[in-house]
């Protein structure tokens, strides 16, 4: 029987090219870099419309009620002021008004100028 010595290329299992180093190309991390700094302004954009629009429908969520309460405001003004008026000019339930409003801390301004009720127009 005749051993056939065993070589290293054969063992080891790499021809003669095996022993050089392998060289990668830097184009996949690159295009991975590339694709992340364009996807990520984009999104980040995407989400800052998103916000954007959420805040403009608050804001028109309360415009309504903050314009309601502003007429109540003035009306409520009107009626004070003229219930101080009544109540310069001798009327009893008009004075009990005043005299609590008064002592409740709400102090009445009857030579101010009264506030005209904003136009009901259509939107």
């Amino acid at each position: 029987m005749a051993d056939t010595p065993a070589t290293t290329e054969s063992v080891a299992g790499f021809g003669a090219t095996g022993a050089r180093a392998r060289i990668y190309s830097p184009f996949l991390p690159l295009l991975l870099l590339l694709i992340a700094a364009v996807v990520w302004p984009a999104f980040q954009c995407y989400q800052l419309v998103n916000e954007k629009q959420g805040l403009a429908a608050v804001y028109a969520n309360q415009t309504r009620p903050f314009e309601d309460a502003g007429k109540l405001r003035n009306s409520l003004d009107n009626l004070a002021r003229d219930t101080a008026v009544l109540a310069d000019k001798g009327n009893p339930g008009a004075k009990l008004i005043v005299g609590e409003l008064a002592r409740r801390g709400v102090t009445i301004n009857p030579n101010a100028p009264a506030v005209p009720a904003p136009d009901k127009a259509p939107k």
